[in-house]
C-alpha cells in the first residue's frame, strides 16, 4: 500500500491497520530478538540464522570489517565474523543491517527525513551502551535493541503519511517545540503510540515495546522503567550531538525523569556526553554500510 497523502490517520492503530504486511519486522530480526533471550543459544546457532540470508551475510561483513570494529585482520566469513566479534557484536551488527529497508524502504532512499532518522537511531542505539554503565540492571544489548527500535513509529509515518509529517516538521519549527510534541498537536497522538501499535502487532518483548512506546514519557513504563529511562537519555544526547547544541544547555535537551530514574548527578553529565561524543564520531561511516 503507498503513501496516504493529504490523509491523516485518527489512531496508532489505524497507521499499523493502513500500511499491512509492510510493517512486520524482518524475520531474522525476530530470530535473534528470540536468541537474545535464549542463554542457551550458541554462536553457531546465530551463524545459521544470518547465513539463510545471504544478503545480510554480506551487510553482516561489511560492517565487521569496518573501522569501527577494529578487527586485527580482514574477516572474509561470517563464521570468522562470529569468533572475532563474539555472539553480541554479531548480533547487533545484523539486527542493524536487517533494520536498514524498515526506515529507509528500497524506493525512497533520498529522504533527507528518513535518513536523520536512520542515523538517529543508529547513533542513539550505539549510545545506550554508555547509558548503561549507569544502569547495571538494564541488560546493554536488550537496550542496544530498544534503541535501533526507538523511532520506528517515525519512520512509518514519515513513509505512509509523508504530509502529515512535512506539517509536523514546519509546526515543531514555528512553535520551537520537540516533534512529538508537534505531532500531538497535528495528530493527536505520537510516533512512540505508533511505536508501541507496531510492538503490540509484532508481539514484542514488554520490556522492548515500553522502550519504544514510552521514550518521551517514563513513567507510562510498568515493567522496565529503567530500560525506557536509558533509551530516552541516549535518544536525547543524540538529538544534542546531531543538532550540535553546547553542553552547557544540555538540561535544556536531556529528560530530567530520565535521570532520576538512573540517579545520574547532574556532576555526571558531562562526563556522559564527552564519552557519547567520541562514541558518535567512531559510528560515523556505520549509517550507509547497512544499506
Amino acid at each position: 500500500m503507498g503513501s496516504q497523502v493529504g490523509v491523516y490517520p485518527k489512531s496508532p492503530q489505524e497507521v499499523v491497520q493502513s500500511v499491512g504486511e509492510i510493517a512486520m519486522i524482518p524475520q531474522v530480526v525476530m530470530k535473534v530478538l528470540d536468541m537474545t533471550s535464549n542463554t542457551r543459544a550458541t554462536t553457531q546457532e546465530l551463524e545459521e540464522v544470518i547465513g539463510q540470508d545471504q544478503g545480510l551475510t554480506s551487510k553482516v561483513l561489511t560492517l565487521a570489517n569496518s573501522s569501527y570494529y577494529g578487527l586485527p585482520r580482514r574477516v572474509s566469513s561470517l563464521r570468522e565474523a562470529v569468533m572475532f566479534l563474539g555472539f553480541r557484536a554479531v548480533r547487533n551488527i545484523a539486527m542493524t543491517a536487517s533494520c536498514y529497508n524498515m526506515f529507509i524502504g528500497k524506493s525512497d532512499s533520498q529522504s533527507l527525513l528518513k535518513r536523520r532518522i536512520w542515523k538517529h537511531s543508529v547513533d542513539t542505539s550505539l549510545l545506550t551502551r554508555l547509558v548503561c554503565s549507569y544502569a547495571p540492571d538494564v541488560v546493554p544489548d536488550e537496550a542496544f535493541a530498544a534503541g535501533l527500535l526507538h523511532d520506528i513509529g517515525k519512520a512509518v509515518l514519515e513513509q505512509y503519511y509523508p504530509q502529515a509529517m512535512i506539517q509536523v516538521v514546519q509546526t515543531a519549527e514555528r512553535l520551537a517545540i520537540r516533534h512529538h510534541e508537534a505531532e500531538e498537536q497535528i495528530l493527536g497522538f505520537n510516533h512512540a503510540d505508533v511505536g508501541l501499535a507496531l510492538a503490540i502487532h509484532w508481539n514484542l518483548p514488554t520490556a522492548l515495546a515500553e522502550a519504544i512506546g514510552y521514550h518521551h514519557y517514563i513513567s507510562a513504563a510498568m515493567t522496565a522503567p529503567k530500560l525506557v529511562a536509558v533509551v530516552a537519555i541516549a535518544s536525547d544526547i543524540s538529538n544534542m550531538l546531531e543538532d550540535s547544541i553546547s553542553d552547557e544547555l544540555w538540561e535544556a535537551v536531556i529528560s530530567r525523569e530520565a535521570m532520576q530514574t538512573l540517579g545520574i548527578l547532574p556532576e555526571q553529565i558531562e562526563a556522559l556526553l564527552a564519552g557519547c561524543r567520541v562514541e558518535a564520531e567512531r559510528s560515523a561511516g556505520l549509517h550507509n554500510m547497512a544499506a
